[in-house]
């Protein structure tokens, strides 16, 4: 948790719910994602273009990738790796070869089983679909949504999508054997923090939704118990680590 602590005030966007309008300016400024981000917003008010333009996106691609195209031929430099030179061959990256799960190392194996099969994924995916369901019926409706709510609906829409996934990364890196990367575990327990961070504000919002919505009180309550089976099996996760 210590080093965790210094990793976040280090690169903050690796711990973040990637929710930039809603985080506080003292991690914004130090956040490089956040900055990239502000910066092609910025050059898309300076050229009259909009942000979402294929035209900007595929520059800023080319930019990123140039950059990341730059350190890594640093590193091949470093070893002395010619990647321009060397001899590939093209058989060896056959997608079908690759990604056949039987030709995998049995420890390998073993890894995507744990992740895929733990039953926390399961439950997350249950959340996910009810979720889903409950803002089908409130919140994505084209009928205008009570201002009052607005906030709630789109704090329970954003955090169903993200949890699964953030979970299902952190179940991954908990599994992999710290002697072999250490950051991996460092990661896990960012992410179940950005896990329980999504159950807490979750909560909230549904807690608010269900006093003014009591015909969908059963629904939001099963919503609730959900999400707080979710937490306390992170909690026992961590406490195991």
């Amino acid at each position: 948790m210590e080093k965790n602590a210094k990793l976040e005030k280090e690169s903050p966007y690796n711990f973040c719910d990637r929710w930039c309008e809603r985080c506080p300016y003292e991690k914004q400024i130090h956040c490089k994602l956040y900055l990239d981000e502000f910066e092609r917003k910025t050059t898309c008010i300076a050229y009259g273009k909009d942000e979402d333009d294929p035209q900007i996106t595929k520059a800023v691609m080319e930019e990123q990738y140039r950059e990341a195209d730059e350190k890594l031929n640093e590193q091949m430099d470093k070893f002395g790796i010619d990647l321009d030179n060397a001899d590939i061959d093209e058989k060896e990256l056959n997608e079908e070869d690759m990604v056949n799960f039987e030709d995998l190392p049995p420890e390998i194996q073993k890894h995507i089983r744990f992740v895929e099969n733990n039953s926390l994924n399961a439950t997350a995916k249950n959340y996910f679909d009810k979720a889903h369901v409950f803002l089908k019926d409130t919140f994505y409706k084209n009928e205008p949504v009570n201002p009052e709510f607005q906030y709630d609906f789109e704090t329970i829409s954003w955090y169903h999508t993200l949890l699964p996934v953030k979970l299902n990364r952190a179940l991954a890196g908990l599994h992999e054997s710290a002697d072999e990367d250490e950051f991996a575990l460092y990661d896990a327990v960012a992410q179940f923090q950005i896990c329980k961070k999504a159950v807490k504000e979750s909560v909230t919002a549904l807690r608010k939704l269900k006093e003014h919505f009591p015909a969908r009180s059963n629904q939001i309550a099963e919503l609730i118990a959900l999400l707080h089976n979710i937490n306390s099996r992170i909690e026992a996760l961590l406490e195991s680590i």
